[in-house]
């Protein structure tokens, strides 16, 4: 059969046949492989595999940069080095060294390669399909196989573009790659999730709960997923605050307003031999003994707190159970660093913790805080619902497309009905854009992290408020650039900055060492 790549060789994994780190290309010669490219059967089981393999490597930390953009956004905090997040976090920051022998570089290399991997293998069922091929009893299911090659081409398209400054965007039609800026991968995704939508809004299915674990997805639900991806994909992609302001708001309401109901989770599938629906990523940045809420977001709970601990010598209250602080307190901050806020949220999603290491690392790394809400996730041993995206994540589309637009009334009461009153306790927000804004961008950083990869680093990003030297995107990884026989290149750092400022790596942000 014919195959796509034919001018570059680009590095591909299929999740469905592969979930190893080596560098795979699909043989389709290969007896196994010929049978399911050539078999309804087959194709339908391609489909099917589609989304694991995005969630895959969304949602496992080893094959992410989920990460470093965490603690680039100064969300979270760690002392560890693993998945280059020493490195992303650096303070001030440097340019992530973008080499084949870097550490860490299969963080990138193999999120780059996996989504890239969902995006071929999607274009071919679409070609297979195109070609004649029916599937189900008298293809009964031929167009749900459809809706589901032209979502994940979306996603995949979509979360290049995301992240890294260029891409290879394609579709079914493809016969020639060209590397493209990572505006025109956003555009073909949006592209191909409105293909999608059309085609489930035509026809009525159910998917197999199996395709997105846990889940027996309606055409409708499946509709209102795709609506709300687009929403992401358009807020998220932009790269500074004059893109921000520049985005079609008026699009991202339509979609929104025609986005999720409820919150769109995966059933996990355990801490057991071959799982394929555990979220790593999620486990390693909230559990206790891991990572930290950055000080940052402990100030905007309890702003008597410092944004920034600058501390050299942090020490410790003893722990006496008789004491106001029996689990020890810093004696540098507040109230020993535990929070006091009258947002409800700092006690039900939050949590006092004081295991630090690492000092010599610099204890600006260091936090009082661990987010505590997905405890239950972990506490049932992974077989707990995967939490992808908030239904208040879609909710704050709809209000900032309200403010962006002029509509402060609508905006207003979208916030009040939502979860800063609902579950944070707080006071109403008034309807002018600057409490507006502020309100949004706070309700954000509390309701949402952990959730989708890198929303927060996307928020910090669009809003100019990345700290100082802190790239805006990746680069191509290097390896993909040795294949082409490209140079390599890197962006940010604090000191002889690499890229173009503003358009590569943030100028000032909310914090400059």
């Amino acid at each position: 059969m014919k195959r796509l790549i034919k001018n570059i060789l680009l590095i591909i994994v299929i999740g469905s046949f592969s979930a190893c780190s080596d560098l795979d290309v699909v043989n389709i010669n290969d007896p196994s492989i010929k049978y399911i490219y050539s078999s309804p059967e087959g194709i339908r089981a391609l489909a099917g595999s589609l989304f694991q393999s995005w969630f895959f490597s969304e949602q496992h930390n080893l094959y992410s940069p989920g990460p470093a953009m965490l603690v680039m956004s100064d969300w979270g905090t760690v002392t560890f080095a693993n998945y280059a997040t020493l490195d992303a976090s650096t303070e001030p920051r440097i340019s992530i060294n973008n080499s084949p022998t870097y550490a860490y570089h299969e963080n990138f290399r193999n999120y780059w390669r996996n989504m890239y991997g969902v995006v071929t293998t999607a274009n071919d069922v679409l070609k297979i399909l195109d070609a004649g091929m029916k599937i189900g009893t008298n293809g009964s299911e031929t167009a749900m196989v459809r809706g589901m090659a032209h979502f994940m081409q979306g996603l995949g398209n979509g979360y290049i573009g995301l992240v890294y400054d260029k891409g290879y965007p394609s579709d079914e039609k493809t016969d020639k790659f060209e590397q493209q800026a990572y505006t025109k991968s956003i555009d073909m995704a949006v592209e191909q999730l409105e293909k999608a939508i059309v085609i489930f809004d035509a026809n009525t299915f159910t998917l197999p709960a199996e395709w997105i674990n846990g889940n027996a997805f309606t055409n409708q639900d499946m509709s209102k997923l795709a609506h709300s991806f687009i929403a992401r994909l358009l807020v998220y992609s932009a790269r500074n605050k004059a893109e921000n302001d520049a985005t079609n708001w008026q699009k991202v309401l339509d979609h929104a307003l025609s986005g999720i109901q409820l919150d769109f989770n995966i059933m996990g599938d355990g801490n057991i031999t071959g799982r394929k629906w555990m979220s790593w990523y999620k486990y390693y940045l909230a559990r206790p003994t891991w990572g930290k809420v950055d000080m940052r977001i402990v100030h905007k709970l309890d702003n008597t707190q410092p944004e920034h601990w600058t501390d050299a010598a942090p020490t410790f209250y003893p722990i006496d159970p008789t004491d106001a602080f029996p689990d020890g307190g810093f004696k540098s901050l507040p109230n020993g660093g535990y929070l006091r806020s009258n947002d409800a949220r700092a006690t039900t999603d939050f949590q006092f913790n004081n295991y630090n290491l690492r000092p010599e690392r610099g204890v600006y790394r260091w936090s009082s805080i661990r987010y505590s809400r997905l405890d239950t996730y972990f506490n049932d041993n992974f077989f707990a619902p995967v939490v992808m995206m908030r239904k208040a994540e879609n909710d704050l589309f709809i209000a900032e497309a309200f403010m962006q637009l002029g509509k402060y009334e609508q905006a207003a009461a979208v916030i009040n009905a939502g979860t800063r009153v609902t579950r944070g306790g707080l006071a109403a927000v008034e309807a002018t854009k600057q409490a507006l804004d502020e309100a949004i961008f706070y309700e954000r950083s509390i309701e949402l992290p952990l959730t989708g990869m890198g929303i927060e680093f996307f928020d910090m990003r669009r809003r100019d408020l990345l700290q100082a030297g802190s790239m805006l995107h990746f680069p191509i990884p290097a390896q993909q650039l040795e294949i082409m026989g490209l140079e390599f290149y890197n962006f940010g750092g604090l000191e002889s900055p690499k890229g173009i400022a503003g358009v590569d790596y943030s100028v000032d942000g909310w914090y400059k060492p």
